[in-house]
């Protein structure tokens, strides 16, 4: 549900109202509107009464409560409020995250979105309410952010965590155009999950980013085939690896098979890899049994060439990245959250220091 300017100024101040009234003893509430853009000093100005006493609220608002959203509107309300004896700044916008609000708790600047979440902290007045879950869902922003192109961006940043990277640059590693890299620049920008400056662009977050990536990832786009062959593990991989070498098909270890490469973490049953082009089911090429349940090996077609980013020729094997690894041992079934943590701890966060 996308809100236009309008909207966005009434529901703010309904918002604040609701929040101002759950307060006991204030009285004479009155919200007027001063748009920033029209000379004023914030967005709408709130006065009150408690106690005798009167008080001032400046609110900066914004039409998403995304981390940088939030610092703009935190570094807006410092200037005016240092002038002021009894101002105090609200920060309101429509959801505002985690990371927004912990921006504004530092800066001493209350928040409150339209969900209902807040927190004002003035005088002797507190009030606090979380965990109202958020109506203006991001799907179609993070389905942006993580479609096949963008996700090569997002592969190159974390796979060379401490580059600092020219627009250009990165557009030909990632093998997207320089408009993809923008686009994907201003989401990443919103979530100050990095810095742009004349240097290039530097990735901030990487944990956040492969968290936020993780929860959205979809495996299922890939084709997968399944097989069995009656062989253990390592007899598999090695054949495997030997077949696509004679036939010169690109292919990389993953999921557990990959993930152990990197950190062996506990034995696995079935053998996980990319293959292109996909595997044929003649068995004079693949000497395994299609079937429909118990595989002992996984064959997934990429729904995209960026799965193959970064990827390592290990002991002979080729081994898709660390952290493409990490995204499939989301779908693994039997320890593949411990699998992931493990190779999280062991193999991806060193690189980030």
């Amino acid at each position: 549900m996308k809100l236009n300017p309008k909207e966005i100024r009434q529901k703010a101040n309904q918002a604040i109202r609701n929040v101002l009234q759950r307060i006991p003893d204030l009285t004479d509430i009155r919200v007027q509107q001063q748009p920033q853009s029209m000379g004023g000093i914030a967005d709408l100005l709130v006065t009150f009464r408690r106690k005798n006493d009167d008080k001032l609220l400046l609110a900066d608002v914004k039409s998403s409560g995304q981390p940088r959203y939030a610092r703009n509107a935190v570094n807006s309300l410092l200037i005016p409020l240092a002038k002021l004896a009894n101002g105090y700044g609200v920060f309101i916008a429509p959801y505002i995250s985690r990371q927004s609000a912990e921006i504004c708790q530092q800066a001493n600047i209350g928040y409150i979105d339209f969900s209902g979440n807040c927190r004002l902290s003035f005088d002797s007045t507190y009030i606090e309410i979380t965990g109202n879950p958020n109506p203006f869902s991001e799907k179609r922003v993070l389905k942006t952010l993580f479609k096949p192109k963008a996700e090569r961006i997002l592969r190159t940043l974390l796979c060379e965590p401490r580059k600092v990277w020219l627009t250009g640059e990165l557009a030909k590693i990632a093998d997207v155009s320089l408009g993809q890299v923008s686009n994907v620049r201003k989401l990443l920008l919103e979530r100050e999950w990095i810095t742009d400056n004349k240097r290039g662009i530097a990735l901030t977050e990487p944990l956040q980013l492969l968290e936020a990536w993780r929860e959205n990832y979809q495996s299922d786009r890939n084709a997968s085939f399944d097989f069995y062959f009656m062989k253990p593990v390592p007899e598999i991989e090695l054949l495997i690896g030997n077949i696509c070498k004679q036939t010169k098909t690109r292919y990389a270890l993953t999921g557990f098979s990959g993930a152990s490469r990197y950190a062996p973490f506990t034995t696995y049953k079935t053998v996980t890899l990319y293959m292109d082009p996909p595997p044929s089911i003649d068995k004079n090429v693949l000497p395994f049994t299609l079937v429909s349940s118990g595989a002992n090996i996984r064959i997934l077609s990429p729904y995209d060439a960026g799965v193959f980013t970064d990827c390592r020729n290990i002991h002979g094997d080729w081994v898709a990245s660390p952290i493409q690894c990490y995204l499939d041992l989301k779908d693994e079934k039997a320890r593949g959250q411990e699998a992931a943590d493990v190779l999280l701890e062991k193999e991806i966060k060193p690189t980030w220091q």
